[in-house]
């Protein structure tokens, strides 16, 4: 009974003892002064400290791979903001410069406007859109439009921001230009507008009283005379003490009495021209004063070698008489 009790149970015990033996590794370590150091390790370990390294030198990688990554998308997103800093500065500039383009066009088309008007005042040019105040309105509309597009600028995707504001540069340029060459253009117009309004005021122009005409220029017989002589104006007959208007802007020579022209006043215009305007019964102005065309300046009489109320006119360029008809309105 024992015995076969104890054989019972001595298998088992065999089977545990086999079962329970493992792998195991060994490492020894042999230092150069002789000492030995002896490593064991079990199967079961080594494959865990296998696998925790493994598992740590992917998260190693993956941890590098993350930074790598997220630094160079903080690299990426520095320099986009350095350069929306740079483009924004960009704008800037040109609404600025827009905005100095919009005021010179405004001016621009100031002086057009008024140029223009002073022509039309003197009657030398006829109504009507002229061809320079459409360049200015076409230029205008022309900066609006790109105004427009750089206030809109923040619409355009990033990607084209960088043309689209060259675009804008460009056109910006290319408009200041224009607006340079129009300056000048518009410059040289109001300086020969000034110059034609000048000239055409200081030129006699209108009927310096209203009446008919008794004796026009040229060679005649002297009505109280009788002799041939060359009759140097223009003789207008008018009532008594009608105004006698300056026929262009000018400067009074002289305001007085003259013999045989009896109460007169001469008028120096510039440009050579010079009015005189004979035989009245007073005068209105005195020698230096500055009149305008169409200024009272004197009254029709019958002063000096006169036979009734009249107004004797004269008109002389560079000093020599002129026949007045050649001046006065049909």
């Amino acid at each position: 009974m024992l015995a076969r009790l104890f054989g019972r149970q001595s298998r088992p015990v065999g089977k545990m003892a086999a079962s329970s033996r493992e792998r195991r590794f060994t490492f020894l370590v042999v230092y150069s002064h002789g000492k030995t150091h002896r490593m064991s390790f079990s199967l079961t370990a080594l494959v865990s400290v296998l696998a925790l390294a493994c598992i740590s030198l992917v998260a190693l990688g993956a941890f590098v791979n993350s930074y790598i990554r997220t630094s160079k998308e903080n690299q990426e997103l520095n320099y986009l903001y350095d350069v929306a800093g740079i483009q924004e500065m960009q704008i800037q500039y040109l609404q600025e410069r827009l905005r100095d383009i919009s005021e010179r066009l405004r001016q621009a088309e100031l002086v057009e406007s008024e140029t223009r008007t002073m022509l039309l005042e003197e009657g030398l040019i006829e109504e009507g859109v002229s061809e320079m105040a459409a360049t200015v309105a076409a230029r205008q509309v022309m900066a609006e439009t790109t105004s427009r597009s750089g206030r809109n600028i923040s619409r355009i995707p990033p990607r084209d921001m960088a043309l689209a504001l060259e675009s804008l540069e460009q056109a910006a340029f290319d408009l200041d230009g224009e607006i340079a060459s129009l300056d000048q253009r518009l410059t040289d117009l109001r300086e020969r507008a000034e110059e034609a309004v000048a000239y055409s005021r200081a030129r006699p122009s209108i009927w310096p009283v209203q009446g008919s005409i008794t004796s026009v220029y040229g060679w005649r017989r002297h009505p109280i005379t009788g002799r041939q002589q060359l009759h140097e104006g223009l003789d207008i007959g008018a009532s008594y003490r009608a105004p006698i208007r300056a026929a262009a802007d000018g400067t009074v020579k002289f305001a007085g009495y003259e013999a045989g022209y009896g109460w007169c006043v001469r008028i120096a215009h510039g440009y050579g021209f010079e009015t005189v305007y004979c035989h009245c019964s007073s005068v209105a102005v005195k020698a230096g004063q500055q009149v305008k065309r169409g200024d009272i300046i004197a009254y029709v009489g019958s002063s000096g070698t006169s036979t009734g109320p009249h107004l004797h006119y004269e008109v002389l360029k560079d000093g020599k008489n002129q026949d007045p008809m050649d001046y006065l309105p049909k």
